[in-house]
């Protein structure tokens, strides 16, 4: 989880879309990094629930949320949650539609679903690392499960900082966008070892971009 993640969570704590109970979907904490769980508790909320493959630190719940929905609901007894947090999971599935269907499947009638997934990223294999979710992805997913996308919410997580994803036209925050530049010495040292490897230079390009999005049932 980044600063940024963080700094959106809080952003949609300030906007009245997290609530208590809380289920935190892949809340294992990895180095003893704190996860959502812990920083919902920092803001207020007291009733929260972690949950993740198996039973360890941050974990409350062994659950594994990319089984069939039949085969899911007879293994756990969660309650209803006024929030449910899905963030930096999805890439790590194989079927990402399943296991965010059955995040949806724990939310209370009047909850919010909070997802984070990364757009552009290196190959982080915990355990493995199988996809990108795009916009129109995102916007797929609120049509087909009759869910409403916040737009204020749904935002682009970058170097750039937290942005809009634009309703008209979408496009990745690069340096050209934003009319900006990398450090000098970056951009030359990037330039010299993508032409000595023949790789393309992402990095004078765009870095590390995450898509976060906001979703509430259509009443």
């Amino acid at each position: 989880m980044t600063p940024l993640d963080i700094e959106w969570f809080r952003n949609c704590f300030d906007g009245n879309l997290v609530k208590e109970p809380l289920l935190d979907v892949g809340s294992a904490k990895i180095g003893g990094e704190p996860n959502l769980c812990d920083v919902a508790k920092r803001l207020g909320l007291k009733r929260t629930t972690g949950a993740d493959l198996r039973i360890g630190d941050g974990v409350d719940v062994a659950l594994d949320f990319g089984l069939r929905k039949d085969a899911f609901r007879e293994s756990h007894r969660l309650t209803a949650f006024a929030t449910v947090c899905v963030f930096n999971v999805l890439e790590h599935t194989f079927d990402p539609i399943t296991v965010l269907s059955n995040a949806l499947s724990c939310l209370a009638s009047n909850g919010t679903l909070l997802v984070v997934t990364p757009a552009i990223w290196p190959l982080h294999n915990y355990p493995n690392d199988y996809n990108r979710l795009l916009p129109d992805w995102y916007r797929r997913f609120a049509e087909f499960y009759n869910l409403k996308l916040i737009h204020e919410h749904f935002s682009w997580l970058s170097p750039f900082g937290i942005e809009p994803i634009s309703h008209l036209e979408d496009e990745f925050p690069t340096y050209a966008s934003k009319g900006q530049s990398d450090s000098a010495s970056r951009y030359w040292i990037s330039r010299l070892v993508h032409r000595l490897f023949n790789t393309y230079g992402r990095s004078h390009w765009a870095t590390h971009t995450a898509i976060a999005a906001a979703f509430t049932r259509v009443q």
